[in-house]
């Protein structure tokens, strides 16, 4: 159950980042707000949850990208595990490690889409090199809203945690 509230809380996400990046900007800039989840995922999330969300953020990452399919849940589950290794080598606490793990996120999943779409596509409609300023400028982004995300999230992952009674209780 807890895999499903991480997925609608990012499709909420997405859908509200979609409008406010076209109201705001009209598409000259774009942030990755749900590489932040897939973040949050990777550093408090259990291994089964933590991994069937990140598909599942993957997936909507799909249809919200209009990538080919499997792609960003590829790249989100692939990010789930090397936030894994990342949290298991170095201790992330606090916003803004979360931010700079996040940034970093966002552009792990865009240069992985730029490169494996480069691979796979006939080289006159493939993505060109010259998307990596914007990739960068869209991980510092991501990276300076990450911090107002994690209120949320842990609001998400408080909904399913009890409260275990010791002795003293």
């Amino acid at each position: 159950m807890k895999p499903l509230a991480h997925v609608l809380f990012a499709l909420i996400l997405a859908a509200l980042q979609s409008a406010l990046v076209r109201w705001a900007g009209g598409g000259s800039w774009s942030v990755l707000l749900l590489a932040a989840c897939i973040v949050y995922l990777g550093l408090h999330g259990g291994n089964v949850d933590g991994s069937v969300g990140a598909a599942g953020i993957g997936y909507v990452l799909d249809l919200v990208t209009d990538s080919p399919k499997g792609l960003m849940t590829f790249l989100a589950v692939l990010l789930f595990v090397v936030v894994r290794s990342v949290n298991a080598g170095l201790d992330v606490r606090g916003r803004g490690g979360f931010a700079l793990l996040s940034g970093a996120g966002a552009l792990v999943l865009s240069l992985g889409a730029l490169v494996l779409t480069r691979l796979t596509s006939p080289a006159e409609s493939a993505p060109g090199l010259g998307l990596v300023p914007r990739m960068i400028v869209e991980a510092i982004l991501t990276a300076l809203a990450a911090p107002l995300l994690y209120s949320g999230l842990r609001l998400v992952d408080r909904l399913f945690h009890r409260e275990e009674h010791g002795l003293l209780r």
